[in-house]
Protein backbone atom coordinates (compact mmCIF):
# COMPACT_ATOMS: atom_id res chain seq x y z
CA UNK A 1 0.00 0.00 0.00
CA UNK A 2 1.40 3.39 -0.92
CA UNK A 3 1.89 5.96 1.78
CA UNK A 4 -0.53 8.88 1.30
CA UNK A 5 0.93 12.24 0.38
CA UNK A 6 -0.53 14.80 2.77
CA UNK A 7 -0.30 18.57 2.43
CA UNK A 8 -0.12 20.42 5.73
CA UNK A 9 -0.07 24.06 6.72
CA UNK A 10 3.27 25.44 7.80
CA UNK A 11 1.70 27.71 10.37
CA UNK A 12 0.80 25.80 13.52
CA UNK A 13 3.37 23.02 13.21
CA UNK A 14 4.61 21.70 16.50
CA UNK A 15 7.95 20.10 15.81
CA UNK A 16 10.95 20.83 13.63
CA UNK A 17 11.11 19.13 10.25
CA UNK A 18 14.58 17.80 11.12
CA UNK A 19 15.73 15.16 13.58
CA UNK A 20 19.50 15.65 13.51
CA UNK A 21 21.59 16.93 16.42
CA UNK A 22 20.87 20.35 17.86
CA UNK A 23 23.31 23.22 17.60
CA UNK A 24 26.47 23.07 19.71
CA UNK A 25 26.94 24.46 23.18
CA UNK A 26 26.29 28.19 23.23
CA UNK A 27 29.43 30.01 22.12
CA UNK A 28 31.54 30.81 25.16
CA UNK A 29 30.55 29.99 28.71
CA UNK A 30 29.42 33.07 30.63
CA UNK A 31 30.03 34.09 34.19
CA UNK A 32 26.65 35.01 35.62
CA UNK A 33 25.96 37.25 38.61
CA UNK A 34 22.48 36.53 39.99
CA UNK A 35 21.55 33.65 42.29
CA UNK A 36 17.89 33.13 43.18
CA UNK A 37 15.80 30.63 45.12
CA UNK A 38 16.47 29.26 48.60
CA UNK A 39 16.57 26.21 50.83
CA UNK A 40 13.42 25.64 52.86
CA UNK A 41 11.36 23.09 54.73
CA UNK A 42 8.00 22.18 53.21
CA UNK A 43 5.17 20.39 54.98
CA UNK A 44 3.47 17.85 52.71
CA UNK A 45 -0.26 18.34 52.30
CA UNK A 46 -2.85 15.74 51.36
CA UNK A 47 -2.75 14.99 47.63
CA UNK A 48 0.81 16.23 47.07
CA UNK A 49 2.85 14.25 44.57
CA UNK A 50 6.63 14.30 44.35
CA UNK A 51 6.66 14.94 40.61
CA UNK A 52 4.09 17.73 40.72
CA UNK A 53 5.87 19.42 43.60
CA UNK A 54 9.15 19.31 41.67
CA UNK A 55 7.47 20.65 38.52
CA UNK A 56 5.97 23.58 40.40
CA UNK A 57 9.31 24.46 42.00
CA UNK A 58 11.41 24.16 38.85
CA UNK A 59 13.61 21.39 40.23
CA UNK A 60 14.31 17.77 39.28
CA UNK A 61 12.14 15.23 41.08
CA UNK A 62 15.10 12.87 41.30
CA UNK A 63 17.09 15.46 43.26
CA UNK A 64 14.11 16.09 45.53
CA UNK A 65 13.75 12.35 46.22
CA UNK A 66 17.48 11.85 46.79
CA UNK A 67 17.85 14.76 49.20
CA UNK A 68 14.92 13.53 51.27
CA UNK A 69 15.96 9.85 51.19
CA UNK A 70 12.72 8.83 49.48
CA UNK A 71 12.68 5.39 47.88
CA UNK A 72 10.39 3.90 45.19
CA UNK A 73 7.45 4.27 44.82
CA UNK A 74 8.23 7.75 46.27
CA UNK A 75 5.03 8.16 48.24
CA UNK A 76 4.89 11.04 50.69
CA UNK A 77 2.90 11.03 53.92
CA UNK A 78 0.72 14.00 54.81
CA UNK A 79 2.50 16.18 57.33
CA UNK A 80 6.02 14.99 56.61
CA UNK A 81 8.66 17.68 56.21
CA UNK A 82 10.60 17.85 52.94
CA UNK A 83 13.84 19.71 52.45
CA UNK A 84 13.56 21.67 49.21
CA UNK A 85 16.40 23.63 47.66
CA UNK A 86 15.50 25.83 44.70
CA UNK A 87 18.77 27.79 44.62
CA UNK A 88 19.64 28.46 40.99
CA UNK A 89 21.82 30.69 38.84
CA UNK A 90 19.88 33.09 36.64
CA UNK A 91 21.26 33.22 33.08
CA UNK A 92 21.41 36.68 31.52
CA UNK A 93 21.85 36.19 27.78
CA UNK A 94 18.86 38.51 27.39
CA UNK A 95 17.10 40.98 29.67
CA UNK A 96 13.65 41.12 28.08
CA UNK A 97 11.73 38.12 26.79
CA UNK A 98 12.00 34.36 27.15
CA UNK A 99 15.31 32.58 27.78
CA UNK A 100 15.30 28.77 27.60
CA UNK A 101 18.21 26.63 28.76
CA UNK A 102 17.64 23.16 27.34
CA UNK A 103 19.71 21.02 29.75
CA UNK A 104 17.96 22.41 32.81
CA UNK A 105 14.44 22.19 31.32
CA UNK A 106 13.61 25.72 32.40
CA UNK A 107 12.26 28.88 30.80
CA UNK A 108 13.29 32.23 32.34
CA UNK A 109 10.94 35.16 31.88
CA UNK A 110 12.42 38.66 31.90
CA UNK A 111 10.48 41.90 31.70
CA UNK A 112 11.98 45.40 31.36
CA UNK A 113 15.42 44.17 32.39
CA UNK A 114 14.20 42.31 35.48
CA UNK A 115 14.03 38.56 36.06
CA UNK A 116 10.44 37.64 36.90
CA UNK A 117 10.37 33.86 37.39
CA UNK A 118 11.19 30.51 35.79
CA UNK A 119 8.96 27.75 34.47
CA UNK A 120 9.62 24.02 34.13
CA UNK A 121 9.43 22.60 30.60
CA UNK A 122 9.34 19.47 28.53
CA UNK A 123 11.57 19.76 25.46
CA UNK A 124 12.62 17.68 22.46
CA UNK A 125 13.81 14.15 23.14
CA UNK A 126 17.44 13.34 22.19
CA UNK A 127 16.33 11.75 18.93
CA UNK A 128 14.32 14.90 18.06
CA UNK A 129 16.11 17.82 19.76
CA UNK A 130 14.90 21.35 20.26
CA UNK A 131 17.19 23.77 18.36
CA UNK A 132 19.21 26.58 19.92
CA UNK A 133 19.34 30.12 18.57
CA UNK A 134 17.81 33.58 18.64
CA UNK A 135 14.12 33.67 17.76
CA UNK A 136 10.92 35.57 18.52
CA UNK A 137 7.21 34.91 19.02
CA UNK A 138 5.45 35.21 15.65
CA UNK A 139 1.95 33.97 16.50
CA UNK A 140 -0.30 33.36 19.52
CA UNK A 141 -3.47 31.27 19.69
CA UNK A 142 -6.01 30.20 22.26
CA UNK A 143 -7.64 26.80 21.79
CA UNK A 144 -5.52 26.02 18.71
CA UNK A 145 -6.11 23.34 16.12
CA UNK A 146 -3.09 21.07 15.74
CA UNK A 147 -2.05 20.65 12.12
CA UNK A 148 -0.08 17.44 12.47
CA UNK A 149 3.39 17.78 10.86
CA UNK A 150 4.20 15.41 8.05
CA UNK A 151 7.15 14.05 10.01
CA UNK A 152 4.85 13.02 12.87
CA UNK A 153 2.34 11.57 10.42
CA UNK A 154 5.14 9.41 9.05
CA UNK A 155 5.96 8.29 12.57
CA UNK A 156 2.29 7.38 13.11
CA UNK A 157 2.41 5.37 9.89
CA UNK A 158 5.63 3.58 10.86
CA UNK A 159 4.20 2.67 14.28
CA UNK A 160 0.98 1.32 12.78
CA UNK A 161 -1.16 4.08 14.25
CA UNK A 162 -4.01 5.94 12.61
CA UNK A 163 -2.58 8.81 10.58
CA UNK A 164 -4.24 12.04 11.71
CA UNK A 165 -3.93 15.31 9.77
CA UNK A 166 -5.64 17.67 12.23
CA UNK A 167 -6.71 17.60 15.86
CA UNK A 168 -9.39 20.14 16.86
CA UNK A 169 -9.41 21.99 20.22
CA UNK A 170 -10.30 19.75 23.13
CA UNK A 171 -8.85 17.29 25.65
CA UNK A 172 -7.19 15.17 22.93
CA UNK A 173 -5.27 18.12 21.50
CA UNK A 174 -1.59 17.91 22.60
CA UNK A 175 -1.23 21.71 22.30
CA UNK A 176 -3.70 22.32 25.11
CA UNK A 177 -5.47 25.68 25.36
CA UNK A 178 -2.49 27.99 24.73
CA UNK A 179 0.02 28.03 21.87
CA UNK A 180 2.82 30.49 21.03
CA UNK A 181 4.64 29.91 17.75
CA UNK A 182 8.31 30.89 17.57
CA UNK A 183 10.34 31.77 14.49
CA UNK A 184 12.34 28.56 14.97
CA UNK A 185 11.08 26.26 12.24
CA UNK A 186 7.99 24.51 13.55
CA UNK A 187 8.79 25.09 17.25
CA UNK A 188 6.02 26.29 19.52
CA UNK A 189 5.68 26.93 23.26
CA UNK A 190 2.39 25.46 24.38
CA UNK A 191 0.30 23.80 27.07
CA UNK A 192 -0.08 20.05 27.07
CA UNK A 193 -2.65 17.35 27.70
CA UNK A 194 0.20 15.28 29.17
CA UNK A 195 1.34 17.37 32.15
CA UNK A 196 3.32 14.42 33.54
CA UNK A 197 5.74 14.85 30.63
CA UNK A 198 6.86 18.28 31.90
CA UNK A 199 10.30 17.95 33.44
CA UNK A 200 11.37 15.42 30.81
CA UNK A 201 12.85 15.30 27.31
CA UNK A 202 9.73 14.01 25.63
CA UNK A 203 8.55 16.12 22.68
CA UNK A 204 9.19 16.24 18.94
CA UNK A 205 11.08 19.51 19.40
CA UNK A 206 8.34 21.72 20.78
CA UNK A 207 8.37 23.21 24.27
CA UNK A 208 5.64 22.11 26.67
CA UNK A 209 4.54 23.90 29.82
CA UNK A 210 2.15 23.03 32.65
CA UNK A 211 -1.35 24.18 31.63
CA UNK A 212 -1.88 26.46 34.63
CA UNK A 213 1.56 28.05 34.25
CA UNK A 214 1.34 28.91 30.56
CA UNK A 215 -2.10 30.35 31.25
CA UNK A 216 -0.37 32.93 33.49
CA UNK A 217 2.51 33.57 31.08
CA UNK A 218 0.43 33.74 27.89
CA UNK A 219 -1.02 37.27 28.41
CA UNK A 220 2.44 38.62 29.31
CA UNK A 221 3.99 37.53 26.00
CA UNK A 222 3.29 39.39 22.76
CA UNK A 223 4.05 38.81 19.10
CA UNK A 224 7.61 39.99 18.64
CA UNK A 225 8.78 38.96 22.12
CA UNK A 226 12.40 37.72 21.90
CA UNK A 227 13.05 34.02 22.52
CA UNK A 228 16.61 32.81 23.07
CA UNK A 229 17.33 29.08 23.37
CA UNK A 230 20.72 28.06 24.77
CA UNK A 231 22.50 24.84 25.71
CA UNK A 232 24.42 25.46 28.94
CA UNK A 233 24.67 22.38 31.18
CA UNK A 234 27.19 24.15 33.44
CA UNK A 235 26.55 27.56 35.01
CA UNK A 236 28.80 29.57 37.32
CA UNK A 237 28.01 32.82 39.10
CA UNK A 238 30.00 35.42 41.02
CA UNK A 239 27.62 37.37 43.24
CA UNK A 240 27.88 40.94 44.43
CA UNK A 241 28.85 39.55 47.84
CA UNK A 242 31.86 37.81 46.33
CA UNK A 243 30.50 34.28 46.57
CA UNK A 244 30.99 31.78 43.73
CA UNK A 245 28.21 29.34 42.84
CA UNK A 246 28.24 26.32 40.53
CA UNK A 247 25.30 24.50 38.95
CA UNK A 248 25.35 21.42 36.69
CA UNK A 249 22.77 19.62 34.56
CA UNK A 250 22.83 16.46 32.42
CA UNK A 251 24.27 16.63 28.91
CA UNK A 252 20.90 15.63 27.52
CA UNK A 253 21.87 15.71 23.86
CA UNK A 254 25.06 13.72 24.49
CA UNK A 255 27.57 16.26 23.25
CA UNK A 256 30.35 14.50 25.20
CA UNK A 257 31.27 17.60 27.18
CA UNK A 258 34.18 17.78 29.62
CA UNK A 259 32.47 19.49 32.55
CA UNK A 260 35.60 19.95 34.65
CA UNK A 261 37.49 21.47 31.72
CA UNK A 262 34.60 23.89 31.20
CA UNK A 263 34.67 24.97 34.84
CA UNK A 264 38.45 25.39 34.88
CA UNK A 265 38.37 27.40 31.66
CA UNK A 266 35.65 29.72 32.97
CA UNK A 267 37.48 30.16 36.28
CA UNK A 268 40.76 30.94 34.53
CA UNK A 269 39.22 33.49 32.18
CA UNK A 270 37.70 35.31 35.15
CA UNK A 271 40.72 34.91 37.46
CA UNK A 272 38.78 32.84 40.01
CA UNK A 273 41.03 29.77 40.30
CA UNK A 274 42.39 30.72 43.74
CA UNK A 275 38.94 31.64 45.07
CA UNK A 276 37.29 28.26 44.40
CA UNK A 277 37.20 25.27 46.75
CA UNK A 278 38.06 22.68 44.10
CA UNK A 279 37.25 19.78 46.44
CA UNK A 280 33.54 20.67 46.17
CA UNK A 281 33.44 20.85 42.38
CA UNK A 282 33.64 17.14 41.33
CA UNK A 283 30.68 16.14 43.50
CA UNK A 284 28.47 18.84 41.99
CA UNK A 285 29.50 17.94 38.44
CA UNK A 286 28.88 14.25 39.07
CA UNK A 287 25.44 14.66 40.68
CA UNK A 288 24.11 17.10 38.03
CA UNK A 289 21.17 17.92 40.29
CA UNK A 290 20.58 21.39 38.87
CA UNK A 291 20.95 23.02 42.30
CA UNK A 292 23.39 25.91 42.58
CA UNK A 293 25.92 25.40 45.37
CA UNK A 294 28.48 27.69 46.96
CA UNK A 295 32.03 26.69 46.00
CA UNK A 296 33.82 29.73 47.43
CA UNK A 297 37.08 28.96 49.21
CA UNK A 298 36.80 30.41 52.69
CA UNK A 299 40.29 31.63 53.51
CA UNK A 300 41.43 31.64 57.13
CA UNK A 301 40.75 35.07 58.61
CA UNK A 302 43.50 37.49 59.40
CA UNK A 303 43.99 38.57 62.99
CA UNK A 304 42.16 41.87 62.99
CA UNK A 305 42.46 44.40 65.74
CA UNK A 306 38.71 44.95 65.54
CA UNK A 307 35.81 42.57 65.08
CA UNK A 308 34.60 42.19 61.50
CA UNK A 309 31.23 40.87 60.34
CA UNK A 310 31.18 37.63 58.30
CA UNK A 311 30.75 37.92 54.54
CA UNK A 312 26.97 37.85 53.86
CA UNK A 313 25.36 35.30 51.58
CA UNK A 314 23.42 36.56 48.56
CA UNK A 315 19.92 37.76 49.24
CA UNK A 316 17.13 35.58 47.93
CA UNK A 317 15.09 36.62 44.93
CA UNK A 318 11.54 36.99 46.19
CA UNK A 319 10.25 36.70 42.63
CA UNK A 320 10.97 32.97 42.51
CA UNK A 321 7.76 31.03 41.76
CA UNK A 322 5.55 29.75 44.52
CA UNK A 323 7.27 31.46 47.42
CA UNK A 324 5.27 32.10 50.58
CA UNK A 325 1.57 31.28 50.43
CA UNK A 326 1.76 30.19 46.82
CA UNK A 327 4.07 27.34 47.84
CA UNK A 328 1.14 25.29 49.05
CA UNK A 329 -0.13 23.02 46.32
CA UNK A 330 -3.82 22.64 45.93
Amino acid sequence: MRRPIILILLMGLCCPAWSHAADGVSAGLKLYHQVAGCAENYQVEKGNSLVHLAQERGIKWTALARRNHLKPPYRMKTGMILKIDTTHIVPDELTDGLLINLPELDLYYFKDGTYQRRYTLAIGKPSWPTPTGNYKIIDKRRNPTWNVPESIQEEMWDEGLEVVEKVPPGPKNPLGKFFMLTSAEGVGIHATNRPWSVGHYASHGCIRMLPDEIEKLFPEVHVGTPVKIIYQPVKMALTAQGRIFLEAHPDIYQKKLDYMAMVKDLAQKNQLEDRIDWDRVPKILKAKEGIAQDITKDLPPDKPTTTTAPLPRPQENTLFPLQGKEAKLK
